[in-house]
């Protein structure tokens, strides 16, 4: 009977290991963390296991201490504005929780941005003057071209019309290389003949003259 006693007081709660516990808990409700990681380290503080202050808390410790647990709410909020707070004014920029940008961060972001599209506009800028300078050099290429085909056309009517002359001037003198005598059998006896002299230019002889020159 004696060590049953001394078995239950050992396993008892005493003030002080309720004090451990609510002082424990108390700190990660303010440090934003959970209850269960304050079970586990009020268990390695006391040599009880995590399930047992769970146990303690809920159906002991909690209800002593509801004030003391509204206050660590509140400082938890508080501190959570104060540390979002300072990332917004350039605090801690390697906190893993962190994801808004700092107000120098968001500066910086704009000037880059503002410098990059300055650099695509004077890019558009320059591309569009070099359009501009290639469609003049296309249009001067242009005009040099239908310059070119009318000369051309020109041309072509030009050889048309020679080569129209050409033919004609053929026919002519086809036509007095068989008038002009080529013995003296074809001489007339009067009148006058054609011939053709040694440059190949085409004359007109009186018949007397040829007989003379014979």
């Amino acid at each position: 009977m004696k060590q049953n006693l001394r078995t239950m007081r050992q396993d008892a709660w005493t003030t002080e290991d309720d004090a451990v516990l609510a002082e424990v808990v108390l700190n990660h409700i303010r440090d934003g963390s959970t209850q269960l990681a304050g079970f586990n380290e009020a268990s390695r503080r006391l040599g009880r296991t995590a399930a047992a202050c769970g146990f303690r808390w809920n159906a002991c410790v909690r209800k002593q201490h509801r004030a003391e647990i509204e206050i660590a709410k509140e400082e938890r909020k508080e501190r959570k504005s104060a540390k979002v707070q300072a990332q917004m004014e350039g605090g801690d920029y390697d906190h893993p929780t962190a994801t808004l940008m700092t107000w120098a961060q968001v500066l910086r972001f704009l000037r880059q941005e503002k410098n990059t599209a300055q650099q695509w506009a004077s890019r558009w800028r320059a591309a569009e003057r070099q359009c501009n300078e290639w469609r003049e050099k296309y249009e001067t290429a242009q005009a040099a071209l239908d310059e070119l085909k009318q000369a051309h056309d020109q041309l072509q009517r030009d050889y048309q019309t020679v080569w129209a002359d050409y033919r004609s001037l053929v026919q002519i003198v086809e036509r007095a290389r068989k008038a002009a005598f080529l013995d003296d059998s074809e001489l007339p006896s009067e009148g006058f003949m054609y011939r053709i002299d040694e440059y190949g230019n085409l004359e007109r002889v009186q018949t007397q003259e040829m007989e003379q020159a014979e």
